[in-house]
């Protein structure tokens, strides 16, 4: 027998045609029916966030992104241990890897548990990506 719950009961509401259509974009943006929109509403359980391909795919791209700041940053900081100048502002090379860390973030509304994708930028999709 399964754990599930078995909804037996039903109940109706009245609604506007303005609202009527209002319920089914908001079920249909967060890919709930109108049911589960309600129960979840009634009940006081958070709405899934809706992350759109672009969003992902774009998170994506900034890690690389982030990936090759990382790589400039050690060379950078290669460089200062031996004793050389390095070519870079390491300060602002910094600054724009926490920068798209935030994008990043931002982006897809929610944190990188969420996508199944890492923030390690150096070990993204397993190897490390050049300029």
């Amino acid at each position: 027998m399964s754990n599930s719950i078995v909804r037996t009961k039903i109940m109706q509401i009245r609604v506007s045609e303005v609202e009527f259509e209002m319920i089914h974009s908001r079920a249909s943006q967060a890919g709930l029916s109108c049911s589960e929109l309600f129960r979840r509403n009634a009940l006081l359980r958070p709405l899934p966030k809706r992350t759109t391909k672009i969003a992902i795919q774009t998170y994506v791209e900034l890690g690389k992104i982030g990936n090759n700041i990382n790589q400039l940053t050690k060379a950078a900081n290669t460089a200062i241990a031996l004793g050389q100048k390095p070519r870079i502002d390491i300060d602002k090379l910094e600054a724009l890897g926490e920068l798209l860390h935030q994008i990043r973030r931002e982006i897809t509304g929610c944190d990188e548990s969420q996508l199944g994708d890492g923030d390690d930028w150096d070990e993204e999709n397993g190897e490390e990506e050049e300029f």
